[in-house]
């Protein structure tokens, strides 16, 4: 009997479950290592949220900083630099919306042309915001190939002088007596004994004249025996130049703009980055001196009498540093940003690496 009731107790014991407090402290344990393991995962969500927004905003500065060097690197390329290259007065400051000189003499156009704030940034809350503008000229490395497979090399076309028809229209006739090399709405290096020019082919004349007439699409041509196509004097030559602006529109679009070249329009634009709020371009020069705009002369401020275009061939940098910020925002509502800046040479301006 005795031996039973031992057994019962034993059993009764053996079956006793948790008690209210080790519930309450088990429950407490619990919770304490799932917030904690849930906290670790939100931090690591929202970072790997912030660094997957950095990549993003990195990405689109990069594409547009790399473009912006190799046009950099080529500003210059196959461009007079000690060869005066001269339109009439004001057709480029026009072309560019930049501000125009104060003289009616004719224009030198240097292988790189400053804008300084120019462009509002409406994208950018800040009130007020102007960005830069750049823009380059090179010849195009595509025009007359000498030479077979990868050793071809772009020459220029040697050409007769130009003269003027009896409708007013300047025409140039190459040597070779073919003007199949060249295209309408191209921008043209015309050079000679005398200096350079550019100009915009308007016409092909049968199957050996290339007409530049007043009214093409950058309104830069200026016929006649007065103007700068005629001075030209022979040995001359013709060679294909491209000409590209980088601005920031002003709902906060990086482009890249080149003008006229076998378009039926003036332009086109190739949108690189979007939601850029702030777009800044410094000048290192021969000197080391770091410049706003080298053009604008000792008092800074473009469009006044001490300008001097010919400091654009002094340039040996470019520095371009370019502010972007995500549509997305934090867990603290405000948006993702990124600056990035970048230096980039001006190989064929005279920079020595050495």
């Amino acid at each position: 009997m005795n031996q039973m009731n031992s057994q019962k107790k034993s059993r009764s014991k053996g079956e006793q479950g948790f008690s209210l407090l080790e519930l309450v402290v088990s429950m407490m344990l619990f919770m304490i290592v799932t917030g904690a393991v849930w906290g670790v995962l939100r931090a690591a969500q929202m970072s790997r949220s912030v660094v997957n927004q950095q990549v993003d905003l990195q990405k689109n500065v990069r594409l547009g900083l790399n473009l912006i060097g190799r046009d950099t690197y080529n500003a210059g390329f196959g461009y007079p630099l000690r060869n005066t290259v001269v339109l009439p007065d004001n057709r480029i400051s026009t072309l560019l919306a930049i501000p125009v000189d104060t003289d009616s003499t004719r224009d030198t156009v240097p292988p790189i042309i400053a804008g300084n704030n120019i462009t509002l940034n409406t994208f950018n809350t800040a009130a007020n915001i102007r960005t830069d503008q750049v823009t380059f000229l090179f010849k195009d490395s595509t025009f007359n190939l000498v030479g077979s497979g990868a050793a071809a090399v772009s020459q220029p076309l040697s050409i007769n002088a130009a003269t003027t028809n009896g409708s007013g229209i300047d025409e140039i006739v190459p040597i070779s007596g073919s003007n199949t090399l060249c295209r309408v709405n191209d921008i043209y290096l015309i050079t000679g004994n005398s200096g350079s020019t550019l100009g915009v082919a308007t016409a092909m004349s049968g199957t050996n004249i290339v007409q530049f007439s007043n009214g093409d699409v950058l309104a830069i041509n200026q016929t006649g025996s007065t103007g700068p196509l005629r001075s030209i004097t022979v040995p001359a030559s013709i060679q294909r130049v491209l000409m590209v602006t980088y601005y920031v529109a002003a709902d906060g679009t990086l482009t890249r703009r080149e003008y006229a070249n076998a378009t039926t329009g003036s332009y086109i634009d190739e949108p690189l980055v979007y939601n850029v709020e702030d777009f800044q371009i410094k000048y290192v020069m021969d000197n080391g001196t770091l410049l706003d705009n080298p053009s604008a002369g000792p008092d800074g401020i473009a469009g006044t009498a001490d300008d001097t275009q010919s400091n654009l061939a002094a340039v040996r940098q470019i520095r371009v540093t370019i502010s972007v910020r995500s549509v997305e925002k934090n867990s603290s509502n405000q948006p993702y940003r990124q600056t990035m800046t970048a230096t980039f040479s001006t190989r064929n301006l005279g920079y020595d690496a050495s």
